[in-house]
C-alpha cells in the first residue's frame, strides 16, 4: 500500500506541473488569439473547454489545496455570490433557453479564474509572458486584417480575420490588445519603449478601421486611470489620446461624428423604465427585452450597456454584487499600486469596464469577444493578486497584553508621545509599529507596514540592499499595525562620517553620490532620504532603511522629483554642510557616474542654490 501511494504521488505532482506549466499556458494563448485564426465562435468555445476549462478542473481535483487558495480571493467570492443570485433568478426568469444551459455559464467563468490562478501560483511570469506573446500575435493579426481590408472589396468598416464577425465585436478585441501595449509602455521598465510602440500602431489602426468609437472612449478613460497609477509619464498618453481623437475627427469625420450618439440616451431611458418594473430582483437571467426607438423604425434587443443589462436581468441586488466585484479589484490595485503587473492588469479592467458603458449586454456568456471586456481582464487581476498573497510574509495578530509582553524584553530604539515606534526584540529582530493618525486615511487600504514590506522587496529586486521582512504584526485593540524585520548590519552615514577624516569622508560621499544617482535612475523616490536612513554595510555596500515612505516608478525620476528629493535630504544642517559645502564636488562626481555630466551639473547647481539660501 505504501509503495502504491508513493508511486501515485509523483504522478499527481507531474500531472499538476504539466497542466500548470504547459497545458494551461498553451490554452491561455489559444484563448487570447483563437478568434483571429478559428472559423467560428463555436470552435472557439470548444477550444476553451479542451485547453483551459478541462485542465483547470483536473488540476483542482489533483491538488485540492488550489480550492482553498482560489476561494480566499475577494473578487472570486464576489463573483460566486453574483453567480448564486443569477442561478436563483432562473426560478423567475422568462427566458426560453434551457435553464441547465444557462446554469453552466458561471462555471465557464469560474474555470477561467481558476486556470489563470493556477498558472500564476506556479509562476506569475509565465502568465504574463503568455499574455505578451498573445499580444504580439494579435498585433500581427491586426496587420493581416488591415491588409485584407485595404486590398479586398471596398468596405466601410474593417472586421478582421477568423471568427471575428462584425466591426464592433472586432474592435473590443483590438482595443484590448492596444490597451495592453500602451500599459506595457507605461509600466514595464524592462520592455523598450520603441517595441511597445511598434506593436501598438497596427492595433490602433485596426481599431480606427473598425469605425467603432467605443474602444477609443474606453482607452481615453483608461489613460486617466493610468495617470493616477503611473504618474507623469501617463500624461503623455492622455496627450496622445487627445491628438488621436482630433486626428480622427479631421480625417474620418463621417465615422466619428456622423452617427451622433446612436440613440444611446433613448435606449438607456427605455432600459431603465423596463428595469423599474422589477427593480430589486430583475426579470431573471436570460430574459429577453425589446427597446423601441421611434426614429429607427424597428426594435432593438440590446441595451448597449453592460451595467444596464445586469440591472435588467438581476435587479439592483445583482448590480450591487457586480459593482462589488469591480470595487474589490480596484481596491486591490490601489493597495498594491507599485506592482507593475497589477498596474497593467488594472488598465485592462478599466478598459473593459469603460467599453461596457456604451456597448454589450451579454455579460455572462460562453467564451466570445465580450470576454475581452469582462472576464479575461478580471481573471488576470485575480491571478496576480492570488500570486502576490502567496508570496507575502506571514501575519501575526497580537492583543495589547501580548504586545506589552513582547516589548518587556525589547530595547526601545525610538518612541514618541503615543508610544513605541521602533524596538529591538530579544532575538535581534526589529519591530516597527505604525499608528493610524486619522479615522479616514490611506492606511485603511494601504497600511504602512505593507508599503514597507513591498518597498523592501522591490528594492531588493532592483539590486538595492534593504531590510529582510520576517512577518507582519497587527494589534487591532490599539489600532496598530507593524512589521518585524531582520536589521541590516552597518552604521548610518551620519554616524560614520562624524568619525572620519576629510579625505575618507570625501571618498564615502563620492560613493553616496553614485548611490543617489542609481536610486534616481531606477525611479526610486525616497521621501525620507537623509543620511540617517542610509547604511554603510561591512561589505562596503550602501543600503536603505525605514523604507515605508517611498514610491518606485517604472522609469527614471523627473528633474522636479530629483530637486524635491534633494531639498528634503538637506533639512539637517550637519548633512547639508557636508553635501553642499565641504564635499559638493565629490557628490556631483559620483552622481555623474550614474546620471551623466549634465545631470550632475544640475545637481551641483541646485546644491549651491540651497547652500546660498540657507546661509
Amino acid at each position: 500500500m505504501t509503495f502504491t501511494v508513493t508511486r501515485l504521488l509523483p504522478s499527481a505532482h507531474s500531472l499538476d506541473e504539466f497542466i500548470a506549466r504547459r497545458w494551461l499556458i498553451v490554452g491561455y494563448v489559444a484563448l487570447l488569439t483563437g478568434l483571429f485564426w478559428l472559423d467560428d465562435t463555436s470552435s472557439y468555445t470548444k477550444l476553451y473547454y479542451g485547453l483551459m476549462a478541462a485542465p483547470a478542473l483536473i488540476a483542482l481535483i489533483v491538488r485540492p489545496r488550489y480550492w482553498l487558495i482560489v476561494l480566499r480571493e475577494p473578487v472570486i467570492l464576489a463573483f460566486l455570490a453574483l453567480a448564486a443570485w443569477l442561478l436563483l433568478s432562473l426560478s423567475w426568469t422568462s427566458s426560453e433557453d434551457d435553464p441547465s444551459g444557462l446554469a453552466k455559464r458561471p462555471i465557464y467563468v469560474f474555470m477561467m479564474f481558476a486556470a489563470c490562478a493556477i498558472i500564476a501560483l506556479k509562476n506569475q511570469d509565465h502568465l504574463l509572458k503568455a499574455l505578451r506573446f498573445a499580444a504580439m500575435l494579435a498585433s500581427l493579426a491586426a496587420l493581416v486584417g488591415l491588409a485584407m481590408f485595404l486590398s479586398g472589396p471596398e468596405q466601410d468598416r474593417m472586421i478582421g480575420t477568423g471568427a471575428l464577425s462584425n466591426p464592433l465585436l472586432s474592435s473590443h478585441v483590438f482595443g484590448f490588445f492596444c490597451t495592453y501595449w500602451v500599459a506595457v509602455w507605461l509600466t514595464d521598465r524592462d520592455c523598450p519603449s520603441w517595441l511597445s510602440i511598434i506593436f501598438t500602431i497596427p492595433l490602433l489602426a485596426a481599431v480606427l478601421a473598425t469605425g467603432s468609437r467605443t474602444p477609443l472612449m474606453a482607452m481615453a478613460l483608461t489613460s486617466f486611470w493610468m495617470v493616477a497609477l503611473a504618474g507623469r509619464r501617463a500624461l503623455y498618453l492622455v496627450a496622445a489620446v487627445i491628438i488621436t481623437v482630433i486626428a480622427g475627427i479631421v480625417l474620418m469625420p463621417e465615422i466619428l461624428l456622423q452617427r451622433g450618439l446612436s440613440f444611446r440616451p433613448e435606449l438607456w431611458s427605455d432600459a431603465i423604465r423596463q428595469a423599474s418594473d422589477h427593480f430589486w430582483i430583475g426579470h431573471g437571467y436570460g430574459a429577453e427585452f425589446g427597446f423601441d426607438i421611434a426614429e429607427l423604425g424597428f426594435t432593438l434587443t440590446d441595451p448597449h450597456n453592460v451595467q444596464l443589462a445586469v440591472l435588467l436581468e438581476l435587479g439592483i441586488v445583482g448590480l450591487a454584487l457586480w459593482l462589488l466585484m469591480y470595487l474589490l479589484a480596484f481596491f486591490r490595485c490601489l493597495s498594491q499600486q507599485h506592482h507593475a503587473s497589477l498596474q497593467l492588469a488594472s488598465a485592462l479592467v478599466v478598459y473593459g469596464l469603460a467599453a461596457g458603458l456604451t456597448e454589450g449586454s451579454n455579460f455572462l456568456s460562453r467564451p466570445n469577444e465580450n470576454w475581452f471586456l469582462i472576464w479575461i481582464p478580471l481573471s488576470l487581476i485575480t491571478a496576480i493578486s492570488i500570486s502576490l498573497r502567496q508570496e507575502a510574509p506571514r501575519s501575526r495578530t497580537l492583543s495589547r497584553s501580548q504586545l506589552n509582553e513582547l516589548l518587556q524584553t525589547a530595547r526601545i530604539i525610538e518612541e514618541d508621545g503615543h508610544g513605541v515606534k521602533v524596538a529591538e526584540l530579544a532575538d535581534g529582530n526589529y519591530l516597527k509599529l505604525f499608528r493610524r493618525k486619522r479615522m479616514v486615511s490611506s492606511a485603511l487600504w494601504s497600511p504602512p507596514s505593507r508599503r514597507f514590506a513591498d518597498n523592501a522587496k522591490q528594492l531588493q529586486s532592483l539590486g538595492v540592499a534593504a531590510p529582510l521582512i520576517d512577518c507582519f504584526v497587527r494589534v487591532p485593540a490599539a489600532k496598530l499595525d507593524g512589521i518585524i524585520y531582520r536589521p541590516l548590519p552597518g552604521d548610518t552615514l551620519r554616524n560614520r562620517w562624524r568619525s572620519l577624516g576629510d579625505e575618507e569622508r570625501e571618498e564615502d560621499i563620492r560613493q553616496f553620490g553614485t548611490f543617489l544617482g542609481q536610486l534616481h535612475q531606477l525611479g526610486v523616490y525616497f521621501r525620507s532620504l537623509h543620511l540617517g536612513n542610509v547604511l554603510m554595510q561591512p561589505n562596503g555596500r550602501l543600503a536603505l532603511i525605514d523604507v515605508a515612505d517611498m514610491t518606485i516608478a517604472q522609469h527614471a525620476l523627473s528633474p522636479w522629483k530629483r530637486r524635491r528629493n534633494l531639498t528634503h535630504m538637506l533639512r539637517y544642517s550637519e548633512d547639508s554642510h557636508w553635501l553642499t559645502v565641504q564635499h559638493i564636488s565629490a557628490l556631483a562626481s559620483g552622481y555623474a557616474d550614474r546620471c551623466g555630466q549634465p545631470a550632475a551639473r544640475k545637481l551641483e547647481q541646485r546644491l549651491r542654490t540651497i547652500s546660498h539660501s540657507a546661509s
